[in-house]
C-alpha cells in the first residue's frame, strides 16, 4: 500500500510538473491572462476524458485480451501450490518467481512496448497526430492507462503469492514444513525493478519505430549489464578482492573473504536508492514526453 501511494504522488508530480511546464508562475498580467485565455487549447479535463474513451473504443479489446493472457498465466503457474496437501517447495520457490518474470516483466514489458503503437507507422501515425488534443493530454493519457495495467499486474501477483501461499499452509499438516513467502527486502527490490523495467519500455515504445520490443529489450539488457559489472568491480575493489561475491544493482554486497560477510546499506540510504530510482523513472517518462513532441514537430 505504502508503494502504491508513493507511485500515486510520483505520477501527480509528473502531471504537475507537465502542468508547470505549460504554465510558467512568473509572467507579465498580460501574458496570463493570455495563457488562461489559451488553456483549453493545451489542457482541457473534458477533452483529456474524451481521449481515455476514444483509446478504450480503439484498443479495449487489445488492453482486455492482453492482460487476460497475463493474469490468465499468472493464475495457471501460482495455483498449484493450493492443490497439494504435501510441502513441496519447487512449488513456491520455482513457481512463483516464474510467474513473476514471465507474466509481470516479461509480460508487462511487451504491454508497456506498445504504448505508442499508433506513431510507428506512417499512417496510424498521421491520424494520432491529427486528433483534436495537445501533446500533454496525449502523453499523460497513454502513461495513466499504461499505468493502470502496471500497477494492476503488480498488486495483483503480490495479492495472489501470499494468499495462496496462506491457503496452502492452512491445508498443510500441523507438523509439515510451511510455505514461506518472498522476503519484504526482496519484495521491494523486484517492485521497483519492474517499475524501473517498464519505465525504460515506455520510452523505447515511443523512441524506436520498428521492432520496439526488441530493440528495446536489447538496450535494456545491455544496460543492466554495463551496470551490473560497473557495481561489481566496484564492491570487488571496495572489499578487498574477496573469493566470493554477490551483489546486483542497489543491493547489498554478500561476499566471503576467510569469512562470511555482508555490506549492507544504513536504512535512511536505502530510502534515498528508492528516491533514486523513482527519480530515474520519472526521468525516462519525460524523455517520452520529448519524443513525442518531436514526432508532433
Amino acid at each position: 500500500m505504502k508503494l502504491l501511494v508513493k507511485l500515486l504522488l510520483l505520477m501527480a508530480w509528473l502531471v504537475v510538473s507537465l502542468l508547470l511546464h505549460a504554465f510558467p508562475l512568473f509572467y507579465t498580467p498580460y501574458s496570463v491572462v493570455a495563457k488562461l485565455y489559451h488553456m483549453n487549447q493545451i489542457f482541457s479535463f473534458r477533452r483529456f476524458w474524451l481521449l481515455l474513451k476514444l483509446d478504450f473504443a480503439e484498443n479495449g479489446k487489445s488492453y482486455l485480451l492482453s492482460s487476460g493472457i497475463i493474469i490468465g498465466l499468472m493464475l495457471l503457474l501460482m495455483a498449484p501450490i493450493m492443490f497439494k496437501k504435501d510441502h513441496q517447495e519447487l512449488l513456491s520457490s520455482l513457481l512463483h518467481p516464474m510467474a513473476f518474470f514471465i507474466c509481470v516483466i516479461f509480460g508487462g514489458s511487451l504491454f508497456t512496448s506498445t504504448a505508442f503503437v499508433q506513431y510507428n507507422t506512417p499512417t496510424r501515425g498521421i491520424s494520432a497526430l491529427m486528433v483534436p488534443a495537445s501533446q500533454s493530454e496525449k502523453f499523460l493519457a497513454t502513461l495513466l492507462i499504461n499505468m493502470a495495467f502496471m500497477v494492476l499486474f503488480i498488486v495483483l501477483f503480490w495479492q495472489l503469492h501470499h494468499r495462496l501461499i496462506d491457503i496452502a499452509n492452512s491445508r498443510l499438516p500441523a507438523n509439515s514444513w510451511k510455505y514461506h513467502p518472498i522476503p519484504p527486502d526482496i519484495t521491494t527490490y523486484f517492485t521497483f525493478s519492474y517499475f524501473l523495467i517498464q519505465g525504460a519500455m515506455f520510452l523505447g515504445s515511443i523512441y524506436f519505430s520498428r521492432n520496439t520490443y526488441i530493440k528495446a529489450l536489447a538496450t535494456c539488457v545491455v544496460i543492466v549489464l554495463v551496470v551490473s559489472v560497473f557495481n561489481y568491480i566496484l564492491a570487488y575493489q571496495f572489499t578487498s578482492h574477496p573469493s566470493h561475491l554477490a551483489t546486483f544493482p542497489f543491493t547489498s554486497w554478500n561476499g566471503f573473504q576467510d569469512k562470511h560477510f555482508i555490506v549492507a546499506y544504513p536504512e535512511p540510504v536505502w530510502k534515498w536508492i528508492w528516491a533514486f530510482v523513482m527519480l530515474i523513472i520519472v526521468g525516462l517518462w519525460s524523455a517520452s514526453y520529448l519524443r513525442l513532441k518531436e514526432k508532433e514537430i
